[in-house]
């Protein structure tokens, strides 16, 4: 059965992130292609590689405030 993590929010490292496309490790080869190449085509911020997939993701900025 195919896993599908779109849209799902994941935390990395304590930063929060939106899934926008997951693909296995070995269908995609980072040396011949480029990685601003990948983020413009998929309009995301962020890829990192992770549990043998290719992960693509825009982080959800985290927002300090004050009440007043």
């Amino acid at each position: 059965m195919k896993q599908d993590f779109r849209n799902k929010i994941i935390e990395v490292q304590g930063r929060m992130f939106q899934v926008k496309r997951t693909f296995k490790e070995d269908r995609i080869n980072l040396e011949k292609g480029n990685v601003s190449d990948l983020k413009e085509y998929f309009h995301c911020d962020t890829l990192f590689k992770a549990d043998g997939f290719l992960w693509i993701c825009n982080e959800i900025k985290t927002i300090e405030y004050e009440e007043i």
